[in-house]
């Protein structure tokens, strides 16, 4: 008796789920959740290609997203996964995801993607993984602060822009995206990054990885303005970046040898350039709780060899040195 009793229970349990309760479905697609109750994320494994169009895969806790795509011209995206099925070029819409895949297609002629939450308060979007490799026009890709593990911009020769920054990725490839002039991925989880010969790059924002051990980018003729600070960095090779004008590199593991080849090889510039190089930082309380250290040398009077290219950078060359100050700033060296 008592085992029927349980069999009954459990099938109710069961058609219960499977007639799609209203308060228990709200629970399983999460966007009605309550604070405690969360979906489990699958592991990454990325997003899929789609031949002219965008993969975005979405948390299964949140299934609305936000997205700005723009057209060549002005023609509308097709959008598929979603309750909606068009998108309006340059027209800011939230779309509303039957699952946890969303494809967008506009023919090949995407120039612009916006899924990021830059600037935005609350968080409008959470993905797991996005494939905009078959978005072959595409100049302009936000995608910041969204959790992102995954992000395949492989092929995008036309990329100008990419906003990448404060995600969850550990590792970014950018090889061959030669018209890139900006690239921000600073606050992932990366190890290493290759921006070798992008000779289109002119703004580099890798800093706050924390984990990053080697950066190259031998080639960047047109890089003008590189920010690597708090990372891992044991060198940084600026030869030949004849453009450059502005380096943050404090809270790095730069030694003096490591200091001496970058004064040696920072190009001659003039006063009109403005140029800057921030090269060590005092921490703050929550820093040094946390167990961010200063791991770059500090004292660039010694040894000799240290202290004259140095002297050579600043006085003949024209760069302006900087430590930086948790509480007041910038203080010139």
């Amino acid at each position: 008796m008592k085992k029927i009793v349980t069999f009954v229970f459990l099938a109710a349990v069961f058609t219960t789920i499977s007639c799609k309760n209203p308060f228990l479905q709200s629970m399983l697609e999460g966007e009605n959740a309550s604070p405690g109750f969360h979906t489990p994320i699958p592991s990454p494994g990325g997003a899929p290609f789609v031949e002219g169009g965008a993969s975005l895969i979405l948390s299964p806790d949140k299934r609305t997203i936000w997205v700005n795509a723009i057209t060549s011209d002005g023609t509308s995206v097709m959008v598929e996964g979603c309750i909606e099925t068009e998108l309006q070029s340059n027209r800011e819409t939230y779309l509303h995801a039957k699952g946890t895949k969303v494809v967008l297609k506009g023919s090949g002629n995407i120039i612009s993607l916006n899924c990021g939450n830059r600037g935005v308060s609350p968080a409008r979007n959470k993905l797991v993984a996005l494939n905009v490799q078959g978005l072959r026009n595409l100049q302009r890709l936000e995608c910041a602060l969204t959790q992102l593990s995954s992000l395949n911009v492989q092929g995008l020769s036309a990329l100008q822009w990419l906003d990448c920054g404060w995600n969850q990725l550990t590792a970014l490839n950018v090889q061959g995206l030669n018209a890139l002039q900006w690239l921000h991925c600073g606050g992932n989880r990366l190890t290493t990054l290759n921006v070798q010969g992008l000779n289109s790059l002119q703004e580099l924002w890798c800093y706050h990885n924390n984990q990053l051990t080697a950066l190259d980018v031998q080639g960047c003729s047109a890089l003008k303005e590189l920010y690597c600070s708090y990372n891992r960095l044991t060198a940084l090779n600026v030869q030949g970046l004849t453009s450059l004008r502005r380096i943050e590199c404090e809270t790095n593991q730069l030694t003096a040898d490591a200091f001496k080849k970058l004064f040696t090889d920072l190009p001659v510039r003039v006063d009109s350039d403005y140029t800057h190089c921030t090269l060590y930082g005092t921490l703050s309380h929550i820093e040094q709780q946390t167990g961010v250290t200063e791991g770059n040398h500090t004292d660039f009077s010694t040894p000799s060899d240290l202290a004259a290219a140095f002297n050579n950078a600043k006085h003949n060359k024209k760069w302006k040195m900087y430590k930086r100050l948790r509480v007041g700033g910038l203080v010139e060296i």
